[in-house]
């Protein structure tokens, strides 16, 4: 191949010749010396061919460990915010890359026909709703689980009240609609739901990429493997479905092995209580709500909902509501509306009640936790 080319060279050169001025003797003499110089230089053999291929697979796999593949590869926004992460927090850029590079997009994915189902039986206040709401969470075996989970963990729930003055059933109120006890901590993995949500044009993608932020701290914290816990679909965790926020703010070691772990029921039973201590919990204050009467089937006098706040005197000189069994409260209560298929229920809230509301902004999540806690207390102690 080299000669047919050093030939082809000079057949050019000749004809440049002919086609122009006389060639001096010392300028072919010069160019000879070119191409013999040419020739002497190694000719590429098989083994050079196959060591510079190795050397070229060795910059690629290099340049893969530096960079993000898999589901999020180019993601400009992962990119900026792992740079963010390795300049704010310190955190090992090739650790991260490798991390969401393994992640999953949860769009991707199938959603689990439980959850669809779930968000339908949620999403709306027809006739029934508070009927079908309770039947999800309220039923024998949950009641059960929440014996059980009473009796084990009995110690750390007087403890828990004894320190932030929160009761017991109202904790175990929480770990029931939450998690069922422990049955169901979640079914996607925490580091695939926030790197989705925060990543690919969410309509909350600043809260996700906050929460992914605190997500990793939290388990560089705890000294927990982020790639392995599971969660919610809303990247919620443990027994009580921290988000990682709530981790940082209101989450304590209350086992005191060294650990804040929310998979730990004792750590969890603790972090409930400091949240609701945090948030503002009464512990003079042992009524949460009280059902009332009013006239007629269904209500519609008023505007009900967690944030609404009346003087329990103005409702019943004005409007004839009174609470079914003595209130013991005196501040400002919440009217609250259980849609059922047959009536409306009404119920007073005080200032513990909403309370729970900022664990979850619903009024019905707020009243099943009251449900499922004095259904699971008044098992237990008979009253």
């Amino acid at each position: 191949m080299i000669l047919k080319t050093i030939s082809i060279s000079l057949a050019i050169l000749l004809l440049t010749a002919c086609s122009s001025q006389k060639i001096k003797k010392e300028d072919i003499e010069s160019n000879l010396t070119a191409i013999d110089s040419t020739i002497s230089e190694p000719i590429l053999t098989n083994e050079t061919i196959i060591n510079s291929s190795t050397e070229t697979i060795d910059n690629t796999n290099e340049t893969i460990m530096y960079g993000i593949s898999g589901d999020f590869a180019g993601n400009y926004k992962l990119q900026n915010f792992i740079q963010r992460m390795v300049s704010e927090h310190g955190f090992d850029e090739a650790t991260l890359n490798q991390l969401f590079s393994e992640a999953r997009n949860t769009k991707l994915m199938p959603e689990p026909i439980y959850e669809r189902r779930r968000g339908r039986n949620t999403s709306n206040y027809r006739m029934g709703q508070w009927d079908r709401y309770k039947n999800m969470f309220i039923y024998e075996n949950n009641i059960q689980r929440g014996l059980a989970f009473w009796e084990e963990h009995k110690d750390a729930l007087n403890r828990a009240y004894e320190t932030y003055g929160v009761l017991p059933e109202y904790i175990m109120g929480i770990i029931g609609i939450e998690t069922a006890y422990g049955v169901n901590f979640g079914k996607k993995k925490v580091i695939d739901v926030l790197t989705t949500k925060a990543m690919t044009g969410d309509r909350r993608e600043d809260f996700y990429t906050d929460q992914l932020e605190k997500f990793l701290i939290m388990t560089r914290r705890a000294n927990l493997q982020p790639a392995e816990l599971m969660g919610s679909s809303a990247g919620a965790m443990g027994y009580g479905q921290f988000i990682p926020s709530s981790y940082l703010d209101f989450a304590v070691d209350f086992n005191n092995d060294g650990v804040t772990d929310l998979w730990d029921a004792e750590d969890a039973i603790g972090s409930i209580a400091n949240y609701f201590a945090r948030n503002g919990w009464k512990s003079s204050l042992k009524t949460v709500a009280v059902r009332a009467k009013y006239r007629g089937n269904r209500f519609r006098k008023l505007k009900t909902g967690y944030k609404t706040k009346y003087s329990p005197y103005t409702l019943r000189k004005k409007y004839h509501i009174v609470p079914r069994q003595k209130l013991h409260f005196n501040g400002p209560v919440s009217l609250i509306k259980l849609p059922r298929y047959t009536h409306d229920e009404l119920w007073m809230g005080t200032h513990n009640f909403r309370v729970i509301t900022t664990y979850n902004h619903s009024e019905l999540y707020a009243m099943a936790v009251h449900h499922l806690a004095n259904t699971v207390r008044k098992r237990r102690y008979g009253h």
